[in-house]
């Protein structure tokens, strides 16, 4: 008994099961996206339709958020939704776009 080696099947879950289907590169994109408005909604007090229309206003999502994709889905949450606020208030100023 004492040399005997426990083997159990593995009772655990995870996304690259059998059955699963591993979302596209645009999907993952398109997620991270909308994580993205959601936040920054969050952070500014605003429904998401309000923050999704202050960022395409500076083209900000197709010239910022989707090229830089690489990047910044590895940072945190709060980094990044920084970063999005940062950029969306300066790029606001310099296109004299009003909030």
């Amino acid at each position: 008994m004492q040399n005997e080696v426990l083997t159990s099947p593995r009772t655990d879950t995870y996304i690259w099961d059998a059955g699963y289907e591993r979302p596209t590169e645009q999907e993952r994109i398109a997620t991270f996206v909308c994580s993205c408005i959601e936040s920054v909604a969050e952070s500014l007090g605003c429904k998401a339709s309000e923050a999704y229309r202050r960022m395409e206003r500076v083209d900000l999502i197709h010239d910022y958020i989707i090229p830089c994709y690489d990047t910044l889905h590895t940072e945190s949450r709060e980094n990044v939704t920084s970063d999005i606020l940062e950029t969306l208030a300066f790029w606001e100023e310099k296109k004299g776009v009003k909030q």
